[in-house]
């Protein structure tokens, strides 16, 4: 015996009114609406992960053992040796003095003092000896040899928005360190990474400020996440009961 098989499917068509051209324009704002929202919540979410990484990399370089400059120069790239604690010893180059500008410490404007140092191979590291308020003078360098801890800090790039250092010439006054841009006028072969001061021997002038640490905490990223999450859930919420009233209005 054979059996017949048969399908029944049950649909619910969409009334036609809800395909007027007002309620097209309102189905692809509120699809335009969730998909940028959900963009921008995946967005906050990496940006979330990138931080939790950053942290836990800051977390195991700082509590690394200090090593000496020319050692963790030669372990690894600038982005792998960054945040690592570095002795270095050399002597300053007096009267190269760059400021690092537009930036502020603890609510206080003001700049960085940056000096190149000659170490005993002959390369140049730029030194940040630390903050000061905008009207202090850049202090004078300790004389003779100086050896000081620090850490090890990749080169700055200019993002998107901030302002660009002249292309040519001698800077005094920079925005970032930009060390590519500072090498040609410091005459020499220089380090590709800079030297954040911590200590130093001699004691560099009482009147610098230690360079703040960054912090450690994973930001506002994950509470972004779902704020996103939620307007976006709000956006679809609205437009099924803009569709219930307008067929609760169709039937009367």
């Amino acid at each position: 015996m054979s059996r017949a098989t048969s399908s029944i499917s049950f649909t619910v068509p969409m009334p036609t009114y809800l395909f007027r051209p007002k309620w097209i324009a309102i189905h692809m704002l509120v699809i335009t609406l969730i998909v940028v929202m959900f963009n921008l919540a995946d967005w906050q979410w990496s940006r979330h992960n990138e931080r939790k990484a950053f942290n836990a990399t800051l977390i195991e370089r700082f509590d690394a053992d200090t090593r000496p400059f020319t050692e963790l120069l030669a372990s690894g790239t600038p982005e792998q040796i960054e945040w690592l604690p570095a002795e270095v010893s050399g002597t300053y180059l007096a009267n190269s003095d760059i400021s690092l500008v537009n930036v502020s410490q603890n609510g206080i404007a003001g700049y960085d003092a940056i000096t190149p140092m000659k170490i005993a191979d002959g390369t140049i590291v730029l030194i940040n000896r630390g903050f000061l308020p905008l009207a202090a003078p850049s202090p004078p360098v300790p004389d003779g040899e100086v050896t000081l801890v620090g850490r090890l800090r990749a080169s700055d790039a200019r993002e998107s928005g901030e302002i660009s250092e002249a292309p040519t010439g001698s800077l005094t006054e920079v925005f970032r360190i930009d060390i590519d841009r500072l090498a040609p006028q410091l005459g020499g072969d220089v380090a590709p990474v800079y030297v954040q001061l911590l200590k130093s021997s001699p004691p560099d002038d009482p009147n610098l400020a230690m360079i703040a640490d960054p912090t450690f905490n994973n930001g506002s990223h994950l509470g972004y996440t779902v704020q996103w999450i939620i307007f976006s859930i709000c956006a679809l919420g609205t437009w099924v009961v803009l569709i219930r009233r307008e067929m609760a209005k169709q039937k009367k």
